[in-house]
């Protein structure tokens, strides 16, 4: 369990920053019409699909087959971007017109940081020897 804590430390480490960028300059985004309540929201949704991904990744990691591998860290990827381009069509429809695009923007910033992230996390998991 220590070593899966390590393994996600970055991941909690842009959680932790991205929430106290947020709460330091709330009233900067909304004068910017960024809702940081969308911002952090897609925050710890991306957060919760990356941790899980790299749990699963860590799991499969040690498995002969490696199209196994691949096919879990492509499927964790997919899911990743559907689960948070159905929180967005979700978000779109319930806002109606006080509708935040900015904050979407935002939180595809934030999804390419986590993928990255996880990625880089993936590619630690076995290293070449």
């Amino acid at each position: 369990m220590k070593a899966f804590f390590k393994r996600i430390r970055a991941l909690i480490y842009l959680l932790l920053i991205v929430s106290i960028v947020l709460a330091f300059f709330w009233k900067t985004a909304v004068e910017l019409k960024i809702d940081p309540i969308v911002v952090i929201s897609a925050n710890l949704i991306l957060f919760a699909f990356s941790v899980v991904n790299i749990y699963f990744q860590s799991r499969n990691i040690h498995n002969p087959n490696p199209n196994a591998v691949i096919r879990g860290v492509m499927a964790g990827m997919f899911l990743k971007l559907f689960g948070l381009a159905a929180a967005a069509v979700i978000y779109l429809f319930a806002a109606g017109a006080g509708r935040s695009v900015n904050a979407l923007f935002v939180s595809m910033g934030l999804y390419i940081l986590y993928t990255w992230l996880e990625v880089r996390i993936s590619l630690q998991l076995n290293p070449k020897k």
